[in-house]
């Protein structure tokens, strides 16, 4: 039987299921890794998810989305199409609140689900903290909603030829430097784009090649690069930089165009999980990712640290901790032994300016449009759900523009 939810109205009593479910709190990549993996393994226990959002969002794509290169479709699907394909139970509501004694959760359209086990993979988004004016100033990329704010602003840089003062970003980390190479291409580097990074290099934990790579696709750009340095206070006009190290230190006022901040992130449902928060903003797990008080509550993402196993903030990392979780939560409910999560690298792929990648691992490194095509299919036939993946897959299979670049470009 296929389930799916949509609140007005409700198709069926959440509190009147045959057993107690097994919910998932965010659709992102841990927690729809999570969904699916269960669903493969389990018969009629009912597994629900919910999402405050409509659509699950494969954010590696959202650099091709700005661009055009993909279409919403490709790079978005509905929960609602997913739910229907696979099989599981989806709620677009927001969680209020989490009754741990109880197993129960309450909705801000004031549904009361019971749990057996609750899966929370809420994910991280923007923080906007501890600058002054950053809130009221700056631009986030991490969403939907950011995705189309960042179009408006580069409509207005290529509407305009009187833009002459710089764009800001914040952050040289992946989503930093993808950024600044995307919209240096949009905008054929019509203004200068300074990279602002506190630490000593670009790209601080990534793979030696693709550091080389992307330094070289930098240069290549109308990118300044500012290292050992932090924006100290933004306003409408200006921003102020300063050293990292010593923020009475080197100050410069920068009249800029606009600030886009990716240096800082925070959980997306802040209040709700702040009875489970430590000092670093992150929930503290075992080795089975859960915490040890409430051992049918697991935690799953960029929410989620072990102190005695890091693993990175990165999709690949989610994805295997939503396979383990659902694998732990069977043995749980069996009786079993858990099994402890270990991170095993598959690579990493950048995106680096329109229609060019770097990639290391999967046993490659390469650079260049054919690594942008290579790092395309591998995520095409990561998406959720058998339907979406090779409606995506075959889309560009069959794309002109890919058709050209394989067979065309030598001769």
């Amino acid at each position: 039987m296929v389930f799916l939810i949509i609140l007005d109205p409700v198709p069926m009593d959440l509190n009147n299921l045959k057993s107690e479910s097994i919910v998932v709190l965010g659709g992102g990549f841990g927690g729809l890794s999570t969904v699916i993996a269960l669903l493969a393994n389990l018969g009629e226990i009912p597994i629900i998810l919910i999402d405050q959002n409509e659509r699950f969002l494969f954010k590696p794509f959202l650099y091709e989305l700005l661009a055009d290169e993909l279409s919403l479709w490709e790079a978005a699907p509905k929960y609602s199409a997913l739910a229907s394909e696979l099989g599981f139970i989806f709620v677009q509501d927001t969680v209020v609140e989490i009754d741990k004694l109880k197993g129960k959760i309450s909705t801000l359209s004031k549904l009361e689900i019971k749990y057996s086990q609750l899966v929370i993979s809420t994910g991280m988004i923007t923080d906007y903290s501890g600058v002054e004016g950053l809130k009221d100033y700056a631009y986030g990329f991490s969403n939907l909603y950011d995705l189309g704010r960042i179009k408006e602003l580069i409509a207005r840089i290529n509407c305009s030829s009187e833009c002459k003062k710089p764009l800001v970003i914040s952050g040289a980390g992946p989503t930093g430097v993808e950024l600044a190479c995307k919209i240096s291409d949009l905008v054929n580097n019509r203004i200068q784009i300074y990279l602002v990074e506190k630490g000593k290099k670009v790209l601080q934990n990534c793979k030696s090649f693709n550091r080389e790579k992307s330094i070289e696709a930098l240069g290549k750009r109308n990118i300044k690069i500012y290292l050992e340095h932090v924006v100290k206070s933004v306003n409408l006009n200006y921003l102020e930089l300063s050293s990292a190290y010593d923020q009475s230190k080197n100050i410069e006022m920068i009249d800029y165009f606009s600030l886009i901040w990716t240096a800082g992130l925070q959980p997306s449902s802040l209040n709700l999980l702040q009875p489970f928060l430590k000092g670093n903003k992150k929930i503290e797990v075992n080795e089975f990712l859960q915490i040890n008080e409430f051992k049918n509550i697991f935690f799953v993402g960029d929410i989620a640290f072990d102190k005695l196993n890091r693993v990175p903030p990165s999709a690949q990392a989610a994805m295997q901790q939503g396979v383990v979780t659902a694998q732990n939560i069977i043995s749980l409910r069996n009786g079993d032994k858990l099994r402890p999560f270990e991170f095993e690298s598959l690579g990493e792929m950048l995106s680096l300016g329109i229609g060019h990648a770097s990639i290391t691992g999967y046993g490659i490194t390469l650079a260049g449009s054919f690594a942008f095509e290579i790092r395309r299919l591998v995520y095409l036939m990561r998406m959720p759900g058998l339907a979406q993946s090779l409606k995506s897959t075959g889309s560009w299979l069959f794309s002109q523009k890919l058709i050209n670049s394989l067979f065309f470009q030598y001769r």
